[in-house]
């Protein structure tokens, strides 16, 4: 393994666990997720100079509906996942959708005018490599934009059922799939390394309150991984149970993760 890299990594680790397409309530989870997180992912592209006729490459494209906008806003668009089963109805909209594994395959350099990953990078075994094969795609002066979340605000939490199953799903998260869920705490230093410059950052914290959107994308992360949590013993059935309660409670108000959006233009 090269330098940095925390594991080996394969397609499978991510693919085929607890992010699977082929769980019945995944596609639900994305577009939960896309409801929180769209609407400043398209600002920022906005704010950043995005043009029809801009070269597109959005990676880990998930649910789809960043690709979709780009679309709209008359990108030319390729989208990537290791899974494009949710991807595949784009082609009808001119989208170019590729099977891809970003970490081993390849594009030709200065293939791109912007590049975005979003919850993509945490995943593999070492984020900067990612973010440098990245920044090689890149058009000169050409954008990444890289969004990433950091679990920190959890960890803390006052409410006591809330705080034990975040901690436990970190751990579990950490261990299954090898996420670095302090990575995004980095950026954009990863960006400067890479060559990019006019770096630019911005971070938020997400609130959740129970039974709103934020709670309900957290109620599917942790069905989707009770099973295996349970059993490594992380957490128990009653944990989860006491967790669902506060989730759901509207008197229940806390802050969930930090996300993290980091952006560079390639050398001109």
């Amino acid at each position: 393994m090269d330098v940095g890299e925390r594991w080996e990594w394969t397609q499978a680790r991510y693919r085929d666990g607890m992010f699977s397409h082929e769980i019945g309530s995944e596609r639900q989870r994305l577009t939960l997720l896309e409801s929180l997180l769209d609407a400043h992912t398209r600002a920022r592209f906005e704010a950043l100079g995005l043009k029809p006729g801009h070269q597109v490459l959005e990676v880990g494209g998930g649910g789809g509906s960043v690709a979709r906008w780009l679309a709209e806003q008359g990108a030319e668009v390729t989208v990537t996942d290791l899974d494009t089963t949710f991807l595949e109805e784009l082609a009808e909209q001119g989208v170019r959708v590729l099977r891809h594994d970003m970490y081993t395959e390849e594009f030709p350099p200065g293939s791109f005018d912007f590049i975005h990953a979003r919850y993509v990078l945490i995943h593999l075994p070492d984020p900067d490599k990612a973010v440098a094969r990245l920044a090689e795609w890149l058009k000169p002066g050409g954008v990444l934009l890289v969004e990433e979340p950091a679990s920190f605000p959890v960890m803390d939490s006052p409410h006591p059922a809330y705080r034990t199953i975040m901690r436990a799903f970190r751990t579990h998260l950490e261990r299954s799939v090898g996420s670095d869920t302090f990575w995004a705490r980095t950026l954009p230093v990863p960006l400067e390394k890479a060559g990019l410059t006019d770096i630019g950052l911005d971070a938020r914290l997400h609130v959740v309150r129970g039974g709103d959107e934020e709670s309900q994308w957290w109620r599917l992360n942790l069905e989707q991984s009770r099973e295996a949590i349970i059993s490594a013993g992380l957490a128990t059935a009653p944990d989860f149970d006491a967790a669902y309660r506060e989730l759901a409670s509207p008197d229940f108000y806390d802050l969930s993760l930090a996300v993290c959006t980091a952006w560079g233009r390639g050398a001109e």
